[in-house]
Protein backbone atom coordinates (compact mmCIF):
# COMPACT_ATOMS: atom_id res chain seq x y z
CA UNK A 1 0.00 0.00 0.00
CA UNK A 2 1.46 3.86 -1.06
CA UNK A 3 2.19 5.39 2.18
CA UNK A 4 2.53 9.29 2.30
CA UNK A 5 4.35 10.16 5.38
CA UNK A 6 6.92 12.40 6.15
CA UNK A 7 11.13 12.16 6.61
CA UNK A 8 11.94 12.11 9.70
CA UNK A 9 14.70 14.52 11.35
CA UNK A 10 16.65 11.52 12.35
CA UNK A 11 20.10 12.50 13.37
CA UNK A 12 22.54 16.18 12.97
CA UNK A 13 25.20 15.25 10.57
CA UNK A 14 28.03 17.76 9.54
CA UNK A 15 26.10 20.60 10.73
CA UNK A 16 22.66 19.47 8.16
CA UNK A 17 19.83 17.95 8.77
CA UNK A 18 19.22 14.07 7.27
CA UNK A 19 16.41 12.62 6.26
CA UNK A 20 15.99 8.66 6.47
CA UNK A 21 13.30 8.10 3.39
CA UNK A 22 15.29 6.33 0.59
CA UNK A 23 15.76 8.60 -2.01
CA UNK A 24 14.81 11.38 -0.26
CA UNK A 25 17.42 14.75 -0.56
CA UNK A 26 19.27 16.45 2.33
CA UNK A 27 17.04 18.25 4.15
CA UNK A 28 19.87 21.22 3.83
CA UNK A 29 19.82 20.76 -0.11
CA UNK A 30 15.52 20.67 -0.22
CA UNK A 31 15.46 23.60 1.41
CA UNK A 32 17.17 26.87 1.75
CA UNK A 33 16.38 28.63 5.53
CA UNK A 34 14.23 31.01 6.84
CA UNK A 35 14.57 34.65 7.65
CA UNK A 36 16.35 35.70 10.01
CA UNK A 37 14.12 37.85 11.56
CA UNK A 38 11.65 34.90 12.57
CA UNK A 39 14.77 34.14 14.51
CA UNK A 40 14.99 37.42 16.33
CA UNK A 41 11.21 37.48 16.92
CA UNK A 42 11.73 34.42 18.80
CA UNK A 43 14.59 36.00 20.84
CA UNK A 44 12.63 38.97 21.73
CA UNK A 45 9.66 37.07 22.78
CA UNK A 46 11.74 34.63 24.89
CA UNK A 47 13.34 37.96 26.50
CA UNK A 48 9.75 39.10 27.14
CA UNK A 49 8.83 35.87 28.98
CA UNK A 50 12.08 36.83 31.58
CA UNK A 51 14.42 34.75 29.90
CA UNK A 52 17.96 35.23 28.78
CA UNK A 53 17.66 35.19 25.24
CA UNK A 54 21.56 34.34 24.46
CA UNK A 55 20.67 30.92 25.69
CA UNK A 56 18.61 30.41 22.46
CA UNK A 57 21.57 31.66 20.10
CA UNK A 58 24.70 30.90 22.02
CA UNK A 59 26.89 29.20 20.03
CA UNK A 60 24.61 28.77 16.70
CA UNK A 61 26.86 31.09 15.15
CA UNK A 62 24.30 33.88 14.72
CA UNK A 63 24.05 37.71 16.24
CA UNK A 64 21.52 39.94 16.64
CA UNK A 65 23.17 42.61 14.23
CA UNK A 66 23.26 39.78 11.40
CA UNK A 67 19.66 38.68 12.12
CA UNK A 68 18.75 42.59 11.65
CA UNK A 69 20.27 42.38 8.11
CA UNK A 70 17.15 42.44 5.40
CA UNK A 71 18.27 39.47 3.39
CA UNK A 72 19.48 37.52 6.58
CA UNK A 73 18.44 33.72 6.66
CA UNK A 74 19.24 31.11 9.06
CA UNK A 75 19.48 27.28 8.21
CA UNK A 76 16.59 24.83 8.68
CA UNK A 77 19.14 23.40 11.45
CA UNK A 78 19.71 26.43 13.24
CA UNK A 79 15.94 27.09 13.09
CA UNK A 80 15.28 23.37 14.70
CA UNK A 81 17.65 23.80 17.40
CA UNK A 82 16.91 27.66 18.35
CA UNK A 83 13.31 26.28 18.62
CA UNK A 84 14.26 23.61 20.73
CA UNK A 85 16.34 25.56 23.25
CA UNK A 86 13.05 28.27 23.46
CA UNK A 87 10.66 26.02 24.10
CA UNK A 88 12.60 24.16 27.00
CA UNK A 89 12.92 27.54 28.40
CA UNK A 90 9.32 28.76 27.97
CA UNK A 91 7.97 25.41 29.39
CA UNK A 92 4.50 25.77 29.62
CA UNK A 93 3.90 29.60 29.27
CA UNK A 94 2.63 29.37 25.91
CA UNK A 95 5.16 30.16 23.64
CA UNK A 96 3.39 29.46 19.93
CA UNK A 97 0.72 31.39 20.89
CA UNK A 98 2.57 34.07 22.21
CA UNK A 99 4.83 34.50 19.43
CA UNK A 100 2.20 33.79 16.63
CA UNK A 101 0.58 37.27 18.29
CA UNK A 102 3.69 39.28 18.28
CA UNK A 103 4.44 38.27 14.48
CA UNK A 104 3.19 41.69 11.95
CA UNK A 105 2.39 41.00 8.93
CA UNK A 106 4.96 43.18 7.66
CA UNK A 107 8.04 40.75 9.14
CA UNK A 108 6.98 38.36 6.26
CA UNK A 109 8.65 40.67 3.89
CA UNK A 110 7.28 41.21 0.18
CA UNK A 111 4.84 38.46 0.84
CA UNK A 112 3.54 39.86 3.31
CA UNK A 113 3.37 43.52 1.74
CA UNK A 114 1.50 40.82 -1.17
CA UNK A 115 -1.00 40.29 1.05
CA UNK A 116 -1.59 43.64 2.21
CA UNK A 117 -1.73 45.15 -0.95
CA UNK A 118 -3.98 41.94 -2.73
CA UNK A 119 -7.73 43.27 -3.51
CA UNK A 120 -9.00 40.88 -1.55
CA UNK A 121 -8.47 38.25 1.00
CA UNK A 122 -8.89 35.38 -1.33
CA UNK A 123 -6.31 35.82 -3.25
CA UNK A 124 -4.48 37.04 -0.39
CA UNK A 125 -4.62 33.85 1.07
CA UNK A 126 -3.78 32.02 -2.60
CA UNK A 127 -0.86 34.22 -2.89
CA UNK A 128 0.61 32.75 0.64
CA UNK A 129 0.03 29.43 -0.31
CA UNK A 130 2.17 30.22 -3.71
CA UNK A 131 5.14 31.73 -1.72
CA UNK A 132 5.15 29.45 0.97
CA UNK A 133 8.48 27.85 0.71
CA UNK A 134 9.69 31.06 0.71
CA UNK A 135 8.89 31.24 4.80
CA UNK A 136 8.32 28.76 5.93
CA UNK A 137 9.70 25.96 3.42
CA UNK A 138 9.60 23.00 6.30
CA UNK A 139 5.33 23.12 5.86
CA UNK A 140 3.48 21.84 2.93
CA UNK A 141 0.01 23.70 2.80
CA UNK A 142 -2.93 23.06 0.76
CA UNK A 143 -5.85 25.34 0.04
CA UNK A 144 -8.92 23.28 -0.09
CA UNK A 145 -12.01 25.42 -1.14
CA UNK A 146 -15.92 24.18 0.08
CA UNK A 147 -19.44 25.47 -0.69
CA UNK A 148 -19.26 26.80 2.88
CA UNK A 149 -15.55 26.91 4.38
CA UNK A 150 -11.77 27.78 2.79
CA UNK A 151 -9.66 24.85 4.78
CA UNK A 152 -6.33 25.73 4.39
CA UNK A 153 -4.58 22.48 6.14
CA UNK A 154 -1.14 22.14 6.99
CA UNK A 155 1.51 19.31 7.12
CA UNK A 156 5.13 19.25 7.53
CA UNK A 157 7.85 18.28 5.08
CA UNK A 158 9.51 16.96 7.84
CA UNK A 159 9.27 15.26 11.07
CA UNK A 160 9.65 18.77 13.42
CA UNK A 161 10.08 16.88 16.65
CA UNK A 162 9.72 18.60 20.30
CA UNK A 163 8.91 22.00 18.49
CA UNK A 164 5.89 20.77 16.67
CA UNK A 165 3.10 22.24 18.53
CA UNK A 166 4.92 25.46 19.08
CA UNK A 167 5.84 25.90 15.12
CA UNK A 168 2.10 24.80 14.37
CA UNK A 169 0.82 26.84 17.27
CA UNK A 170 2.78 30.50 15.97
CA UNK A 171 2.12 29.17 12.13
CA UNK A 172 -2.19 28.76 12.53
CA UNK A 173 -3.02 31.10 15.09
CA UNK A 174 -0.29 33.67 13.59
CA UNK A 175 -2.23 33.46 10.21
CA UNK A 176 -5.62 33.97 11.75
CA UNK A 177 -4.16 37.23 13.61
CA UNK A 178 -2.44 38.31 9.75
CA UNK A 179 -6.15 37.99 8.53
CA UNK A 180 -7.20 40.30 11.35
CA UNK A 181 -4.38 42.63 10.46
CA UNK A 182 -5.15 42.85 6.89
CA UNK A 183 -9.18 43.41 7.68
CA UNK A 184 -8.78 45.61 10.21
CA UNK A 185 -11.03 44.32 12.44
CA UNK A 186 -11.95 41.04 14.46
CA UNK A 187 -11.91 37.36 12.65
CA UNK A 188 -15.47 36.28 12.13
CA UNK A 189 -16.44 32.97 11.77
CA UNK A 190 -12.82 31.28 11.63
CA UNK A 191 -11.59 28.06 13.27
CA UNK A 192 -8.35 26.68 14.21
CA UNK A 193 -8.04 22.96 14.07
CA UNK A 194 -5.16 21.26 16.20
CA UNK A 195 -4.43 17.24 16.52
CA UNK A 196 -3.22 16.96 20.11
CA UNK A 197 -4.49 17.30 23.44
CA UNK A 198 -5.78 20.88 24.61
CA UNK A 199 -2.74 22.27 27.06
CA UNK A 200 -2.59 23.53 30.56
CA UNK A 201 -1.73 26.94 29.19
CA UNK A 202 -4.80 27.00 26.56
CA UNK A 203 -7.21 28.97 29.50
CA UNK A 204 -5.46 31.92 29.90
CA UNK A 205 -5.23 33.03 26.02
CA UNK A 206 -8.99 31.73 25.46
CA UNK A 207 -10.38 35.16 25.16
CA UNK A 208 -7.88 36.72 23.00
CA UNK A 209 -7.49 34.39 20.19
CA UNK A 210 -8.48 35.41 16.74
CA UNK A 211 -10.47 32.31 16.32
CA UNK A 212 -11.32 29.29 19.05
CA UNK A 213 -9.03 26.18 18.65
CA UNK A 214 -10.59 22.74 18.43
CA UNK A 215 -8.39 20.16 20.12
CA UNK A 216 -7.85 16.45 19.02
CA UNK A 217 -9.50 17.12 15.58
CA UNK A 218 -7.23 14.97 13.99
CA UNK A 219 -5.34 17.65 11.53
CA UNK A 220 -3.11 21.03 11.53
CA UNK A 221 -5.85 23.45 10.21
CA UNK A 222 -7.33 26.93 9.70
CA UNK A 223 -11.14 27.52 8.50
CA UNK A 224 -12.44 30.45 7.56
CA UNK A 225 -15.97 31.02 6.47
CA UNK A 226 -16.37 31.45 2.28
CA UNK A 227 -17.72 34.84 2.19
CA UNK A 228 -14.27 36.22 3.53
CA UNK A 229 -12.83 35.43 0.78
CA UNK A 230 -14.30 38.19 -1.05
CA UNK A 231 -13.33 41.24 2.07
CA UNK A 232 -11.33 43.61 0.37
CA UNK A 233 -7.74 44.49 2.84
CA UNK A 234 -7.80 47.88 4.50
CA UNK A 235 -4.48 48.54 1.95
CA UNK A 236 -5.29 47.21 -0.89
CA UNK A 237 -3.01 48.27 -4.18
CA UNK A 238 -3.03 47.07 -7.32
CA UNK A 239 -0.06 48.82 -8.34
CA UNK A 240 1.64 47.52 -4.86
CA UNK A 241 0.52 44.46 -5.02
CA UNK A 242 2.36 43.95 -8.68
CA UNK A 243 5.19 45.00 -7.38
CA UNK A 244 5.35 42.70 -3.90
CA UNK A 245 4.29 39.89 -6.78
CA UNK A 246 7.24 40.67 -9.12
CA UNK A 247 9.70 40.54 -6.08
CA UNK A 248 8.10 37.03 -4.62
CA UNK A 249 8.89 36.02 -8.00
CA UNK A 250 12.12 36.66 -8.29
CA UNK A 251 12.82 35.58 -4.73
CA UNK A 252 11.33 31.92 -5.30
CA UNK A 253 13.09 31.66 -8.90
CA UNK A 254 16.58 32.37 -7.00
CA UNK A 255 15.52 29.70 -3.85
CA UNK A 256 14.69 27.04 -7.13
CA UNK A 257 17.94 27.62 -8.74
CA UNK A 258 19.81 26.65 -5.89
CA UNK A 259 18.86 23.34 -6.03
CA UNK A 260 21.57 21.12 -7.80
CA UNK A 261 19.44 18.88 -10.64
CA UNK A 262 16.84 19.98 -13.02
CA UNK A 263 14.92 17.03 -11.76
CA UNK A 264 15.03 18.57 -8.46
CA UNK A 265 14.26 21.94 -9.83
CA UNK A 266 11.07 20.52 -11.74
CA UNK A 267 9.85 18.46 -8.35
CA UNK A 268 9.61 22.22 -6.49
CA UNK A 269 7.97 23.63 -9.14
CA UNK A 270 5.21 20.98 -9.33
CA UNK A 271 5.01 21.09 -5.23
CA UNK A 272 4.38 24.77 -5.19
CA UNK A 273 1.96 24.59 -7.90
CA UNK A 274 -1.67 25.87 -6.80
CA UNK A 275 -3.43 22.73 -5.73
CA UNK A 276 -6.55 24.65 -7.43
CA UNK A 277 -5.19 24.34 -10.73
CA UNK A 278 -4.32 21.24 -13.30
CA UNK A 279 -0.63 20.92 -12.95
CA UNK A 280 1.77 22.08 -15.38
CA UNK A 281 2.16 20.99 -18.72
CA UNK A 282 5.82 20.19 -20.02
CA UNK A 283 5.60 23.47 -21.86
CA UNK A 284 4.45 25.11 -18.98
CA UNK A 285 7.33 23.97 -16.52
CA UNK A 286 10.15 24.56 -19.09
CA UNK A 287 9.03 28.15 -18.90
CA UNK A 288 8.98 27.93 -15.65
CA UNK A 289 12.68 26.33 -15.51
CA UNK A 290 14.39 28.65 -18.92
CA UNK A 291 14.73 25.63 -21.01
CA UNK A 292 13.17 24.32 -24.47
CA UNK A 293 10.52 21.22 -23.70
CA UNK A 294 12.93 18.87 -26.16
CA UNK A 295 15.99 19.92 -23.78
CA UNK A 296 13.87 19.63 -20.14
CA UNK A 297 12.97 15.87 -21.67
CA UNK A 298 16.60 15.00 -22.28
CA UNK A 299 18.19 16.85 -19.06
CA UNK A 300 15.33 14.60 -17.48
CA UNK A 301 16.09 11.58 -19.36
CA UNK A 302 19.77 11.99 -18.14
CA UNK A 303 18.67 11.92 -14.76
CA UNK A 304 16.68 9.24 -14.91
CA UNK A 305 12.84 10.39 -14.96
CA UNK A 306 10.60 12.24 -16.79
CA UNK A 307 8.35 14.78 -16.74
CA UNK A 308 5.07 12.06 -16.75
CA UNK A 309 6.51 10.43 -14.06
CA UNK A 310 6.76 13.13 -11.75
CA UNK A 311 3.79 14.72 -12.74
CA UNK A 312 2.55 11.27 -11.82
CA UNK A 313 4.57 11.30 -8.35
CA UNK A 314 3.13 14.71 -7.66
CA UNK A 315 -0.63 13.50 -7.96
CA UNK A 316 -0.38 10.40 -6.33
CA UNK A 317 0.66 12.51 -3.40
CA UNK A 318 -2.25 15.25 -3.67
CA UNK A 319 -4.58 12.39 -3.54
CA UNK A 320 -3.34 10.69 -0.68
CA UNK A 321 -3.05 13.67 1.39
CA UNK A 322 -6.45 14.63 0.45
CA UNK A 323 -8.02 11.45 0.99
CA UNK A 324 -6.23 11.32 4.37
CA UNK A 325 -8.69 14.07 5.50
CA UNK A 326 -11.59 12.18 6.73
CA UNK A 327 -13.71 15.45 6.40
CA UNK A 328 -13.98 15.14 2.52
CA UNK A 329 -16.16 13.02 0.53
CA UNK A 330 -14.72 11.17 -2.10
CA UNK A 331 -16.24 13.28 -5.26
CA UNK A 332 -14.96 16.34 -2.80
CA UNK A 333 -12.00 14.66 -3.27
CA UNK A 334 -12.03 14.50 -6.83
CA UNK A 335 -13.08 18.05 -7.10
CA UNK A 336 -10.72 19.56 -4.76
CA UNK A 337 -7.86 18.07 -7.33
CA UNK A 338 -9.85 19.43 -10.68
CA UNK A 339 -11.33 16.26 -12.27
CA UNK A 340 -14.63 16.15 -13.79
CA UNK A 341 -16.79 13.44 -12.43
CA UNK A 342 -15.97 10.80 -9.38
CA UNK A 343 -15.25 7.82 -11.83
CA UNK A 344 -12.63 9.86 -13.50
CA UNK A 345 -10.64 10.07 -10.71
CA UNK A 346 -10.85 6.68 -9.65
CA UNK A 347 -9.46 5.42 -12.76
CA UNK A 348 -6.67 7.67 -12.22
CA UNK A 349 -6.22 6.61 -8.28
CA UNK A 350 -6.16 3.04 -9.32
CA UNK A 351 -3.12 3.96 -12.17
CA UNK A 352 -2.14 5.80 -9.97
CA UNK A 353 -1.67 3.42 -6.50
CA UNK A 354 -3.32 0.09 -8.02
CA UNK A 355 -6.21 0.62 -5.84
CA UNK A 356 -9.85 2.62 -5.90
CA UNK A 357 -9.89 5.69 -3.35
CA UNK A 358 -12.63 4.06 -1.20
CA UNK A 359 -10.35 0.81 -0.79
CA UNK A 360 -7.48 3.23 0.02
CA UNK A 361 -8.94 5.02 2.64
CA UNK A 362 -10.81 2.32 4.13
CA UNK A 363 -7.62 0.35 4.78
CA UNK A 364 -5.36 3.82 5.77
CA UNK A 365 -7.89 4.26 8.24
CA UNK A 366 -7.77 0.69 10.11
CA UNK A 367 -4.39 1.09 10.20
CA UNK A 368 -4.21 3.88 12.57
Amino acid sequence: MLQCGVPRISSLVGGGLTLVETGQVPVQEAFQGVPGIYLLLLCDVVRRLGHDEQQVIEGLGVTRAGLLQPDSRISLLTGFQAAQRAVALAGDQGLGLIYARAMNVTMHGSLGMLALASPNIGEALQAAMRFMALRVPFLRAELQRGSTQWRIVFSPRVALGEPEVFVMEAVLVGLAYVAEQLLGRPLQGGRIHMPGPQPAYWAQFRASLPAPIRYESGEWALLLPVGLSEARPRLADPVAAGFAREQCEQEYRQLVALRSSVRQQVEEHLRMSDAAQALPTLEEMAQRVHLSPRTLKRRLQEQGASYRLLLDAELRQRCCRLLENRHLSISEVAWQLGFADVSNFTRTFRRLTGYPPRAWRAEQQAAI
